[in-house]
Parts: structure tokens; C-alpha cells; sequence
């Protein structure tokens, strides 16, 4: 399917995060654009509630563009902010933790598929 459309009101039917077999209130998201739409590439929308943090080696090449709230990021030692409007790009295998104290809610592409990348960080979980 070379061209494929997602309405706004579909691609933001966000749903509970059931990252790692287990419900989180504090994270929602969609996979507007997954398999089999594409073969190669997962983009949807993601809100992380006020207080969320999380730490992890992305799975992924992941770019979020923020529409609102803000999310800091610390990488390898360097600590940034992003916040509405922002792009922010995340190399796969970078270690970083990410907190938002107000939450954030952001538009992200990755590649290689989302499925793929929840099977890695599973992986780490389990390490």
C-alpha cells in the first residue's frame, strides 16, 4: 500500500499503555501507522501523565515532535527540555531516562516497528 491516510480523530484514539504485559495509567498512546499499513515504520501519539519517568537503551530511531507540556531528557550525561514545537531525535541503543513533572503529549515516528521495539525492551526487562 504505497499511500495511506489517518484522521486526526482515529490516530488519537489513544489507549492505556500495555508496554511489558502490564497496564500503565500513566502512559496512553496510539500506533496510527503500524503493520501492516507499513512494513518498516510505527508513528502515533503519546501522553505521559504529570510525575512519569522512566529509564531505558531505545530499541529504536525514534523522533518525537511536542504539542504540549514538557519532557526532560538526560543522555549520556547532557540534560535538555522539550517542549511545544520542539523535535526531539533519539539515536537507537542511546541509554537515557526521560521525566516530565507537568506530562507531555507528543506525536513520535520510530524505526523499525513499535512491536519490534516493545519485543527488545522486553528483552532488557528480562535481562
Amino acid at each position: 500500500m504505497p499511500c495511506f491516510i489517518v484522521r486526526e480523530q482515529e490516530a488519537k484514539k489513544l489507549k492505556k499503555s500495555t508496554l511489558f504485559g502490564v497496564e500503565d495509567e500513566r502512559v496512553y498512546f496510539s500506533q496510527a501507522i503500524d503493520s501492516p499499513v507499513s512494513k518498516n515504520m510505527t508513528a502515533g501519539y503519546i501522553r505521559l501523565s504529570p510525575g512519569y519517568s522512566k529509564e531505558l537503551e531505545s530499541p529504536v530511531d525514534e523522533v518525537d515532535l511536542f504539542l504540549e507540556g514538557t519532557l526532560t531528557y538526560t543522555c549520556e550525561g547532557r540534560s535538555f527540555t522539550a517542549k511545544k514545537g520542539d523535535i526531539v531525535f533519539i539515536e537507537k541503543g542511546s541509554k537515557l531516562h526521560f521525566i516530565t513533572e507537568e506530562g507531555c503529549f507528543a506525536f513520535f515516528v520510530t524505526y523499525p516497528l513499535m512491536r519490534e521495539a516493545i519485543d527488545a525492551l522486553k528483552k532488557q526487562i528480562e535481562r
